[in-house]
């Protein structure tokens, strides 16, 4: 199973989808509307804001203050609101109004509704990506990852020498994301 299919397994799953409800009110069957499709966005607007050194580092920092084992419906359950509302605005950026009205639309449920849902994952769904990241336990066949992200990252070029760089000679969060997404 690839990387994205085993995040949406994890977040579409009866504990998780169960714990989501509980925390925001809504129907299960309204969760699994948006669920789908709010996951993998998310997902990709962190793979495209991370194509920035800036956004590498915010990305860096966040998967590192994100960390733990327990189940994501324990986390959904814990999950902080207001935590996830900063992070949520983080990764929406400034294109934030038309990515929530998207998926309300999409989905049916209020702008208010999906913004309480994103508030409620997003937590869960950074110590997810840092667990796949970072390794833990469960995961450790990823380890090895860690020293070419923070070998990019944290590369001492000049951005002169970077753009000069070739594209296989560079690491960073992207294509860790990229390589996530695609691992099967």
């Amino acid at each position: 199973m690839d990387f994205l299919s085993e995040l949406l397994k994890t977040f579409l799953g009866g504990a998780a989808v169960k714990a989501l409800a509980s925390k925001t009110g809504l129907k299960t069957r309204d969760l699994k509307k948006v669920l789908p499709v709010a996951v993998p966005y998310l997902v990709k607007l962190l793979t495209k804001n991370a194509s920035s050194e800036e956004g590498a580092s915010s990305l860096l920092e966040a998967l590192t203050q994100h960390t733990g084992d327990e189940p994501v419906d324990k986390q959904i359950a814990d999950a902080d609101i207001v935590d996830g509302s900063k992070i949520i605005g983080h990764i929406l950026g400034s294109s934030g109004m038309d990515g929530l009205k998207a998926l309300s639309k999409q989905s049916k449920l209020s702008e208010t509704a999906v913004s309480g849902i994103l508030s409620s994952i997003a937590p869960a769904l950074l110590t997810y990506l840092s667990n796949a990241v970072f390794g833990t336990k469960k995961r450790s066949t990823r380890k090895s990852w860690i020293s070419g992200l923070l070998g990019g990252l944290f590369s001492c070029k000049t951005s002169a020498r970077r753009k000069k760089a070739k594209a296989d000679d560079e690491f960073n969060v992207v294509s860790l994301l990229t390589a996530l997404l695609s691992k099967k």
